[in-house]
């Protein structure tokens, strides 16, 4: 049940098809959203930049109407100056009634070549003054304001009812041109001229202009004419040479509000224009066809992502599963592209081969593991060895020596009990000891005291698990090859400790040593021995049975000196922890 619900959960992943279509599509809509933020912003840009232009259009037009008015004007305002009747008017030492009434009729023939002249008014330097224009004024001519005109000395000084000292009563702003009168002759200052223009002659100049509002002020912010409301966002930024822009929110919608100072001190402001120039046709049709463009590159990624890469990936992911549901570790037989997946492949079957091949050689290992343990077992109970303890408790028998037969008995039987070892592979050292030291009370019995044996035990050792029957073919290898051949008595010592990387197990004889061939012959046995080696018994064989039990190499040490003694180091890895044996 365990492996179905896996097998569940894998099935419910999404594929790398389904993944790379998603993402295509994600990418695709993510492009969308990407098309319709930039046509948004082209769309925004290209009305800004119609609104600029409009604005910057319609100010220049009114600025250029403006001052071709103002020439007009000031052209006008030098042939009032020049009147024979005005200038007797302001040479007079004194005036009368009949003088101010030519001076008035000569400005009234001068002024009616224009209609948008409100009025004008002649100031003698005594302060009297003449004046034309029909309606109700206010008259407050400062001292400050009379200093302003005089210190133009003769330009024209253009102001919104000439700065607050005139105006009319009831009515619109009025422009005013004031200038200093001269005497032509002798340059001496006769008075003042102050014309006022009617704002209606700009009213129709603003009117032809594609806007959403325009108006004319002076620098001060005093309307002109013009929307007032565009007059209300007025502030002292326009008071420049440069056209300004800034945006501004008018009616509920958003404008540039665009500006200059025209003609000083009078400032031009203009709101963009009602409609915004739709996007350029040639513009919609480029971005259009790279969003299909882009869409039709979509497409055919993800077919052939499908094609080369997905399918092939799926086909090997399929194969590989339907291998391992076999249950037996088979190459992939299914065609696969001759690309990175078909390398892949045959990657994947060199692995499959190399793994076989491992599985065959653990299996042979395994089975000589087993062949070389049993070989131990039988070697220690072949008939032989069984014979010659039999043979010498029945020479002690003979001997009537009752009470050393029966010793010799039990410690047969406990040799054999222990070698059994209930058919376990692993056992404690402690027993392992036990074995070893049984098989050397026998073979007391049987050579008589010919050798001694010792024990340097590190008691935290003596429950470690190691391999079964390695320490009795060792001893019986000092026993035959060494102490015996020496012809005296000799020692066979086993000294056990505990260390970082594992147990060390040494065991000495003082017997007849190697030579250093020896010891390269029993450390270097080749693959090819192995079958004969294992079969065989003694010290290679248990060398290699441990390195097979480890898969370990480095599982032992041997140094020795002829004529001297022989000791062999085991290190068993630490690989398995230590197990507390129960009493027997």
């Amino acid at each position: 049940m365990r492996h179905g619900g896996k097998r569940l959960k894998h099935d419910n992943k999404m594929s790398l098809q389904q993944t790379t279509l998603l993402m295509l599509f994600i990418l695709l809509l993510f492009f969308c959203m990407m098309f319709m933020i930039a046509t948004s912003i082209i769309s925004k840009k290209t009305e800004d930049d119609f609104n600029i232009r409009t604005s910057e259009t319609a100010v220049n037009n009114v600025e250029s109407t403006l001052r071709a008015s103002l020439v007009n004007y000031n052209y006008l305002s030098r042939l009032i100056m020049l009147n024979d009747r005005v200038v007797g008017y302001l040479k007079a030492k004194e005036t009368d009634r009949e003088m101010k009434y030519e001076a008035r009729e000569g400005i009234n023939e001068i002024q009616s070549l224009y209609s948008y002249i409100d009025s004008v008014y002649i100031f003698r330097n005594d302060g009297e003054y003449v004046s034309t224009g029909i309606g109700e004024y206010f008259i407050a001519i400062s001292s400050l304001e009379r200093s302003n005109i005089l210190d133009a000395r003769g330009t024209t000084v253009i102001s919104i009812n000439c700065n607050g000292t005139i105006r009319k009563i009831n009515s619109k702003p009025l422009l005013t041109m004031s200038r200093a009168i001269y005497d032509i002759n002798s340059q001496k200052i006769l008075g003042i001229l102050i014309m006022n223009i009617s704002s209606n002659a700009f009213v129709d100049t603003l009117a032809l202009q594609n806007t959403s509002g325009m108006c004319i002020l002076d620098s001060d912010g005093t309307l002109l004419c013009g929307n007032e409301e565009i007059g209300a966002l007025y502030d002292s930024d326009y008071n420049s040479d440069r056209m300004v822009y800034k945006n501004i929110r008018l009616g509920g919608e958003r404008k540039t509000l665009t500006g200059r100072l025209a003609v000083k001190p009078l400032v031009i402001l203009c709101a963009s224009g009602k409609g915004a120039e739709p996007l350029p046709r040639d513009t919609i049709y480029a971005l259009m066809i790279t969003l299909t463009a882009f869409i039709l590159s979509g497409m055919v990624c993800a077919w052939f992502i499908t094609v080369n890469i997905a399918r092939p990936i799926r086909n090997l992911s399929t194969a590989m599963e339907r291998t391992r549901s076999s249950g037996w570790l088979k190459k992939i037989d299914t065609e696969m592209p001759n690309n990175e997946i078909g390398r892949l492949a045959e990657s994947y079957n060199s692995m499959i081969e190399y793994l076989n091949e491992l599985f065959n050689r653990l299996l042979k290992n395994e089975k000589n593991m087993q062949k070389a343990e049993m070989r131990v077992l039988q070697e220690q109970i072949k008939p032989h060895f069984l014979y010659n303890s039999l043979e010498t408790i029945s020479y002690m028998a003979v001997q009537e020596n009752a009470s050393k037969a029966h010793d010799a008995l039990e410690t047969l039987g406990s040799f054999y009990r222990n070698c059994l070892s209930k058919g376990d592979r692993e056992i404690p050292l402690k027993r392992e000891l036990r074995i070893t030291q049984d098989y050397l009370t026998l073979q007391k019995m049987r050579y008589g005291n010919i050798f001694e044996d010792e024990y340097i035990l590190d008691d935290i050792t003596l429950d470690y698990m190691i391999p079964k029957l390695i320490l009795q073919p060792l001893v019986e290898n000092c026993i035959y090859h060494g102490v015996r051949l020496k012809g005296e008595k000799g020692v066979i010592r086993i000294t056990t400790r505990m260390e970082e990387d594992g147990l060390h197990i040494i065991v000495y004889d003082s017997g007849v040593g190697m030579s250093a061939e020896q010891i390269k012959n029993v450390l270097e046995a080749s693959e090819e021995d192995d079958v004969r080696v294992l079969s065989g018994f003694g010290l290679r064989g248990t060398i290699n049975r441990i390195r097979y039990y480890y898969n370990y190499d480095n599982v032992v040490q041997i140094r020795s000196e002829l004529g001297e003694y022989t000791e062999i180091e085991i290190y068993i890895p630490k690989m398995r922890e230590p197990e507390a044996e129960g009493e027997e």
